[in-house]
């Protein structure tokens, strides 16, 4: 069908007709390309490069990015970056290539030290209208314009500074410039990341000790708080001996005695503070350094979450419930008690890092709790019971309840504390709405499961899920200090023992909390579910009796989150074997000697020779319950 259409024979490419013109190879170069017109007398590009070549070159590449990487230098840069030890497994199984790029940033970093503060290498035309000091300043850095730059001829200094005088006009039609003897920077304005570079942390100090909280850029201490959390402990040990955490808790101290903060600045500069604070606690000389002025700033914090100018930003709150939390690694189960031992907190001695490395002892290293406190429970418990302020519409005169009503008063020590739970449950009731959830039994909850890394959904990212982020976090700090008293190993008679504890948390009005929050999403909030299994499992270990309004709560977690269990292994069955010596006799097994496999007993009876049916009976009488017998009652009127 297709023979009339198609030719029968391939036509040669001179009988086509060129629509367009051909190039000419004299303008042009040759690009590669398919539709490129070459004479076909002339030889093929020189220059071009077969692919075997290409192979060879990315071979090599490949070769020299898996190279194998001295396990000593990867070793080195951890211990300069403070790498904790449970990490560094995990460090180590990375791939070649990755901790060859560790090595090259950390030299990139060691070549990058604080230049000395020069005058901007600039054309001997060009003068900058602005100074480098007023650009680092300034709270957002814009984009450069011909107005910025002042196009007269430069100044030129005399030979001892003496004096000042202008230089010539430079003819550039006339006059041939060498580029070797004269270097002509590009008129390009530094970058930030190389402003911040050359920030020192004494720059930091000073500007943090000569404004105001209310009048301090932001973006100033966001890159303070970056510094402090991705540089190395040497920057941060500057820092610290320059009076940088001084400087933190001055313009800390500042903002929160602020009695109306505005909410665009100064919320947003208390948040920034606080993630200054928790950023030092990412290295041991920041540890130490918080360390020395416990318990501030954390009782300030309890005392701002207490009263009614607390942020109405629930992350703010979070941030403060974190570092409140973070209490546990900074003073650890194996710290020293403060009373009855020869070490202090007073400031009469040099802190570690003040300290030079030949003058740090091993005594260094331990951690001693401040005075006067004995365990980590009760520095905690102090925090927690710090009174709460008065209202900014509370009266004059405090008042007073009667005596007898003073007597009949139930103590209820942390009802201050989880008011702001119960606050949460209240200003986000609607997310409550599962009625039929239980409260998960721990024993059969698989806790990986729950706490494995998850994708980001649908309800990550609101205002619920950013409370309900925030109860969690209070369950995880509850959680820790139920831990910690655990771990005392108390008499229940003890004010700081475990079972003290749960009774005054229950006594205080978190059994109505735990019955609310449970009725949270599953799905959304595995988590919050899992703290309070926690919570109720260490209740239940303390020795305190659950409520029976929790008690019948207690249920299994859905599907996903339950256990594995194994099923059940089959009984092997025995095998006979042959007996090798002669053995007592016993009685014969059934089949042998005459006896039948499956010997059939009268109707009516079984192997022992007594009726089935009596004991039958007997079976069901010492199974089923004695229940009373019913009487008969005769009515008085017929």
């Amino acid at each position: 069908m297709f023979k009339s259409i198609l030719p029968s024979r391939r036509i040669a490419s001179t009988d086509f007709q060129m629509l367009t013109s051909p190039i000419d190879p004299s303008e042009t170069e040759h690009n590669g390309k398919e539709n490129y017109f070459a004479d076909s007398n002339t030889a093929y590009d020189s220059n071009a490069k077969p692919k075997t070549e290409k192979r060879k070159k990315m071979k090599g590449k490949l070769q020299a990015e898996q190279e194998v990487i001295p396990t000593e230098d990867f070793d080195r840069l951890l211990d300069e970056l403070q790498i904790p030890s449970t990490l560094r497994p995990k460090l180590a199984t990375m791939d070649p290539t990755v901790k060859a790029a560790f090595l090259k940033s950390s030299h990139v970093l060691a070549q990058m030290k604080p230049a000395p503060v020069t005058a901007p290498l600039t054309p001997r035309t060009l003068r900058r209208v602005h100074s480098s000091e007023s650009v680092l300043s300034s709270p957002r850095p814009q984009k450069p314009t011909l107005e910025e730059y002042d196009l007269t001829e430069g100044p030129r200094m005399p030979p001892f500074g003496t004096g000042h005088s202008r230089g010539k006009s430079l003819d550039v039609r006339r006059q041939a410039i060498d580029p070797q003897s004269a270097q002509i920077a590009p008129l390009k304005v530094i970058k930030d990341k190389k402003k911040q570079a050359t920030i020192t942390p004494e720059k930091y100090v000073k500007i943090l000790l000569g404004q105001s909280s209310t009048a301090m850029d932001i973006e100033t201490v966001k890159k303070l708080r970056l510094m402090l959390r991705n540089e190395s402990a040497s920057w941060t040990e500057a820092f610290l001996q320059h009076g940088g955490y001084d400087a933190i808790l001055t313009r800390l101290n500042e903002i929160l005695e602020v009695e109306w903060r505005e909410e665009q600045h100064d919320d947003q500069m208390l948040y920034e503070l606080l993630r200054c604070v928790k950023a030092l606690s990412t290295s041991a000389v920041g540890c130490n350094a918080l360390r020395s002025y416990c318990p501030a700033p954390f009782d300030k914090l309890v005392s701002l979450l207490y009263s009614d100018k607390k942020p109405g930003d629930v992350p703010t709150r979070q941030l403060m419930v974190e570092l409140l939390l973070g209490l546990f690694e900074l003073y650890p189960l194996s710290a020293l008690p403060s009373t009855g031992s020869s070490y202090s907190h007073s400031r009469s001695h040099s802190v570690p890092w003040e300290r030079s490395s030949s003058n740090v002892t091993s005594t260094s290293n331990l951690v001693v709790l401040p005075r006067p406190h004995a365990t980590l429970f009760s520095l905690i418990k102090s925090l927690l019971l710090t009174p709460a302020p008065p209202p900014s519409e509370a009266p004059g005169t405090p008042l007073e309840p009667h005596a007898f009503i003073e007597d009949l008063h139930r103590p209820r020590i942390y009802k201050i504390y989880l008011q702001e739970m119960s606050d949460i449950c209240r200003d986000y009731f609607w997310v409550f709405c599962h009625p039929s959830n239980t409260i998960w039994d721990l024993s059969e909850t698989d806790e990986a499961k729950v706490e494995k890394p998850r994708a980001p959904g649908g309800m990550t990212g609101g205002v619920e899920f950013e409370a309900m982020c925030y109860m969690t976090m209070h369950f995880k700090f509850i959680n820790a200090i139920a831990s910690c008293t655990q771990a005392l190993n108390l008499n229940k008679e003890h004010e700081h023992s475990a079972f003290r504890f749960h009774q005054d948390m229950l006594a205080s009005g978190i059994e109505r909390i735990l019955a609310i929050a449970r009725k949270a999403s599953t799905t959304y909030y595995p988590t919050l579910h899992l703290e309070i299994a926690r919570y109720v499992s260490a209740a239940g270990l303390s020795g305190v009796d659950i409520p029976w309004s929790l008690s019948r709560m207690i249920g299994q977690p859905p599907t996903a989150m339950r256990k594995q269990l194994l099923p059940p292994s089959r009984p092997k069955t025995p095998t006979r074997s042959a007996p090798t010596t002669p053995t007592r006799r016993s009685a014969p097994a059934p089949g042998f000697a005459g006896y039948p496999a499956n010997p059939v007993y009268p109707t009516g009876y079984s192997a022992t020779g007594r009726p089935s049916g009596e004991r039958t009976r007997e079976r069901e009488t010492e199974r089923a319950p004695v229940l009373p017998q019913s009487r008969k009652v005769t009515p008085m009127f017929n």
